[in-house]
């Protein structure tokens, strides 16, 4: 019985030891001035690794929350991003970040395209397309979510594009649905198929099966 008792007692204190260890791993540091946050990773191990870092609150410049991976070399502190607030806002925020020796390449990117058949190419090919538009909460949330998982995707803003605003009504149209609205948006398609009125964490969860 003691040694079953000191067995467990044992494994206890190698699981504490290494969820400390990973923690202190890479730590995220904020330095505060009085015009920015500015933050930064320390590597403490011996060994490279690339850092996710994502950004999500409100009274900064909107490039902000752009997400950022970085590779961050052993023994080395590196600056992530820097944070401005906007005049006469009190600014609120909160970060999620995570690490790994090597992150995988996604596709995160707004799309740039040169014409209509390389849009139409990416609904035929099946491909999880995100329609977002300026000043929607819910939006940003979403394609950060889909970036803190590494989900590939393509992301359209109809508000800062009139091709792609057009793009996403031929898009509603061709799939024979009258009754969708902009005040819908984030709108997904997935593998050919709308998905609207989006809960974000079953959607993510769908999307990683």
């Amino acid at each position: 019985m003691w040694k079953s008792i000191v067995a467990t007692l044992v494994l206890c204190f190698c699981w504490v030891f290494t969820t400390n260890a990973q923690a202190k791993a890479i730590e995220i540091v904020e330095e505060k001035g009085k015009k920015k946050i500015t933050f930064y990773a320390i590597n403490h191990t011996e060994i490279t690794k690339e850092v996710f870092f994502k950004i999500d609150g409100k009274g900064f410049r909107k490039s902000s929350y752009r997400p950022v991976i970085k590779k961050v070399p052993a023994q080395t502190k590196v600056l992530l991003t820097t944070l401005i607030p906007l005049k006469n806002i009190t600014p609120e925020y909160t970060y999620f970040h995570s690490f790994e020796d090597k992150l995988q390449e996604v596709n995160v990117n707004m799309v740039k395209v040169k014409n209509w058949k390389s849009l139409e190419k990416i609904i035929d090919a099946g491909e999880t397309v995100i329609f977002t538009k300026d000043e929607c909460a819910k939006c940003e949330k979403l394609i950060g979510m889909l970036k803190a998982n590494r989900i590939p995707h393509k992301a359209f803003d109809i508000s800062e594009n009139e091709r792609y605003k057009t793009f996403f009504w031929n898009t509603i149209s061709k799939m024979k649905r009258q009754d969708v609205m902009i005040s819908s948006i984030p709108i997904a398609i997935v593998k050919g198929e709308l998905h609207e009125g989006l809960n974000l964490i079953s959607f993510i969860e769908m999307l990683k099966k």
